[in-house]
């Protein structure tokens, strides 16, 4: 066992100090940072329920402001000397007392149902005209008020003072007994009543606190607060908050100052036309937290001496603890393997005795272990030896292998080789990809089919590159079904999908995936080829199918496959459809005299002129000879196919001009329709128009026939 020191290493003792200390420094300041921040929430909290209750007070106090004038104005209209009056002085007695009962009322007046002023407090607008002012306009239909507003004709006849006049107006219509109007009368509340409202729920203490009350109308003007805001415009948080008819309080910036402000709304659930004003009482952030600033210095204060009391009793403590093990690293520093000396056992602290007494046995262990070190190294030159004989026939045999390896390494490249050669002059596109679809091998046949050449493709998405977005997210989700459950629609299958190619055009293949498990993941390996000669030749053939080949229309076999189609859609929409079996009367005198060349002109005729008389969307089909069909879905009424029939009969019976002679026919046609929720089948319904075709035919010629409902 050796020691050295190392003065770059810190002590255990000096680190147990600093440790001890920074514990309780940084406890002690966590913990004054936590009293902090909840007191500064307590003191916001507080000054914001504060400011909150006062917007509330004097929310109320504007609300039963405006209540009182409203039953002021009220029962002052239903006073008999008002109603009743026959001389505006009887009028004027009652609403000058009604004024001096109430100093805030600037004017109490009367006007005639034509606008006049009949009476009114002072005498002051008798007889002239307030027909447009608001507050009589909106007295017609019952009791109303009127917004904050200057004064325009009461301006120069009232007593001046401080302020200039401004008005809220309350007026009411006011009836005779008989229930006959009588006029309309109008008071204008002075907007003193609310400064007076301010200034007593301001107590004189609070406004050296900064306190300010505003009241602000809906459009954003300050009504009442300090003298430079007012009728001025603000556009605060608060504003907009109480606005939306929210009460509360908020930490605001307005006027480029830090405010704390209590907002509410007039005029909620009250039972009166009252007016909403925007009711706020704010104070500047930094007064209302004054408190908290005075308390913050304590508590930073308290906290710095508890760090200093409690730091050095952590300091006084760590020395204590540290004291034992700064003994037993002097022992050791000085130990010396050459003249040992025993490791002294310290028993002050029970941790610290038994890493001494520890310290003791491993160096009586270490002494005993040097002398059997000796022992073996004696031995291990002969070990060393026979470990060498044996590495020098591993290495000629490790020689062999590789030589073997690298014979059956040359025979796969060869075959890979030959195999390459073979699958990219392939008849069909061979395409390897992995579980990512990502592209490890293209052959020529999937360059010329695809459009992209083998460097383009090496590393690329496959999904990405040839198949359309729809099949994209299908062809990702059956990947990982069947890396979870073995089972794929495409893998050890042939199917037919389309793909795309380089430019963007759509080609038609059909695809075998097989799959190669690896030791490092999947390999899927795709055979492509070309079907679009295939599609072609089937497509034309279907079409012939589906098409008669004298009218080029479509035949009995495309009818029965429409026909199910349009039932279902009328199931959907809830809109009837009607089916039309149009028989022509005559057809077979015509084949007899003229031929049948000049027959089936006939018909090519009569097929042009029933497609040119029905919608576009409608379908016209031939079923053999003269009968034709023709289904109309979509409709409104049983009406809109009768009036289609009427149009054909009459198409029908115009003159048919054809190289052999011009001749003129008539038809018959027998109508069925179908109404929404009925089960009824297609067959069912073309039997049902057929039966009334012939009953169309009994009738008459150029008839048409509605078949009985299903």
């Amino acid at each position: 066992m050796t020691a050295s020191t190392s003065p770059s290493r810190p002590r255990l003792s000096t680190m147990i100090t600093i440790g001890i200390c920074g514990t309780v420094l940084m406890t002690v300041f966590a913990l004054v940072a936590v009293v902090d921040e909840f007191a500064r929430n307590y003191a916001q909290r507080q000054a914001s329920v504060r400011l909150q209750q006062l917007a509330w007070q004097m929310r109320d106090s504007l609300n039963r402001g405006m209540q009182e004038a409203f039953s002021d104005v009220s029962l002052l209209a239903e006073l008999t000397e008002v109603r009743e009056a026959r001389e505006p002085a009887d009028m004027r007695r009652a609403m000058e007392h009604m004024q001096r009962m109430v100093p805030n009322y600037a004017w109490i007046g009367m006007a005639n149902p034509d606008g006049t002023v009949y009476a009114a407090t002072q005498q002051l607008l008798e007889g002239k005209d307030v027909s447009s002012r608001p507050w009589f306009q909106n007295a017609r239909s019952g009791v109303t008020a009127v917004d904050y507003h200057p004064a325009l004709l009461l301006e120069k006849k009232l007593p001046q003072g401080v302020d200039p006049w401004r008005f809220v107006d309350v007026s009411i219509p006011v009836l005779r007994r008989d229930g006959s109007v009588r006029g309309v009368m109008g008071a204008h509340l002075s907007w003193g009543w609310a400064r007076e409202i301010a200034k007593n729920l301001l107590a004189p203490t609070s406004q050296q606190y900064g306190l300010q009350i505003l009241v602000v109308r809906n459009d954003g003007t300050v009504l009442l607060g300090p003298k430079s805001m007012e009728e001025k415009m603000l556009a605060s948080s608060s504003v907009e908050r109480a606005r939306r008819g929210g009460s509360g309080s908020v930490d605001e910036v307005a006027d480029g100052k830090r405010y704390l402000t209590g907002f509410a709304l007039t005029g909620q659930e009250v039972n009166f036309p009252a007016l909403k004003w925007a009711v706020l009482v704010r104070q500047p952030y930094q007064v209302a937290m004054a408190d908290f600033e005075v308390l913050q210095n304590r508590i930073i204060l308290v906290g710095a001496a508890l760090a200093l009391l409690l730091g050095g009793a952590g300091l006084l403590f760590a020395r204590r603890v540290s004291a034992p093990l700064i003994s037993l690293a002097d022992t050791l520093e000085h130990y010396k393997p050459d003249r040992p000396t025993p490791v002294p056992v310290v028993s002050q602290f029970h941790e610290v005795h038994l890493l001494s007494s520890t310290l003791a046995d491993m160096v009586r262990r270490e002494e005993t272990h040097l002398a059997s070190l000796q022992r073996l190294n004696e031995n291990l030159e002969q070990t060393v030896r026979e470990r060498t004989r044996e590495i020098e026939t591993k290495a000629r045999q490790l020689e062999q292998a590789l030589e073997k390896q690298g014979q059956i390494q040359t025979r796969l490249q060869e075959s890979e080789a030959e195999l390459r050669a073979t699958l990219h002059n392939a008849n069909d596109a061979f395409i390897a990809f992995d579980e990512h679809f990502s592209v490890e091998e293209w052959n020529g046949q999937a360059e010329r089919l695809l459009g992209w050449t083998r460097s383009d493709m090496l590393g690329r998405s496959l999904v990405e590159a040839i198949l359309t977005p729809e099949m994209r997210s299908a062809r990702q989700i059956g990947m990982r079904q069947f890396l979870e459950r073995g089972d794929s629609a495409m893998v050890n299958r042939r199917v037919e999908i389309e793909v795309l190619r380089r430019d963007g055009a759509s080609v038609p293949v059909e695809v075998s995936v097989a799959h190669v498990m690896r030791r490092t993941g999947h390999l899927f390996i795709a055979f492509m080829h070309d079907i679009s000669a295939r599609r072609t030749l089937h497509a034309s053939l279907e079409n012939m199918a589906m098409k008669d080949m004298l009218t080029d229309l479509p035949n009995r076999r495309a009818l029965m496959h429409k026909l199910p189609e349009a039932l279902a859609r009328a199931g959907r929409t809830g809109k009837p459809l009607a089916v039309f079996f149009l028989d022509l009367d005559g057809f077979k005198a015509i084949n007899d005299q003229y031929g049948h060349d000049a027959g089936d002109e006939l018909l090519r005729i009569l097929a042009q002129r029933i497609v040119s008389t029905v919608r576009r969307t409608d379908i016209v089909a031939r079923l053999a000879g003269d009968e034709f069909v023709v289904l109309l879905d979509m409709l409104t009424a049983r009406d809109d196919a009768i009036e289609v029939a009427r149009k054909l009969l009459a198409v029908l019976s115009e003159p048919f001009a054809l190289e052999a002679a011009t001749v003129q026919l008539s038809g018959s046609i027998g109508i069925a329709m179908h109404e929404p929720g009925s089960s009824e089948q297609a067959d069912t319904l073309l039997g049902r128009a057929d039966g009334a075709m012939y009953e169309a035919k009994k009738g008459g010629k150029s008839r048409f026939a509605l078949a009985q409902p299903a």
